[in-house]
């Protein structure tokens, strides 16, 4: 598809660990994807992260290959914690 550049113009990978195939699990599922579509389509602002959330906990999704890491600071249940950094 004319390589990981171009790709990502139409086409971005987030992963949601912990989440099952249709929501459910112990992870954080992504907050409010079709929001995140309209502002990407109609707005042209592509995401680097999604809000994800399981109950009080929630999650940076980051884009794929980097993922959340916690930086040390705070609750481990506020995404304001975490950084999407690099790879796996």
């Amino acid at each position: 598809m004319g390589g990981r550049a171009k790709t990502e113009q139409f086409a971005r990978l987030f992963m949601a660990p912990g989440v099952g195939h249709c929501r459910g699990g112990s992870g954080a599922a992504p907050a409010d994807p079709p929001a995140t579509l309209v502002k990407w389509v109609e707005q042209g602002k592509a995401p680097t992260t999604l809000l994800a959330q399981n109950g009080p906990m929630t999650r940076p999704l980051c884009l794929r290959p980097a993922v959340a890491r916690y930086d040390g600071r705070g609750s481990t249940n506020d995404a304001a914690n975490f950084r999407c950094t690099g790879h796996r």
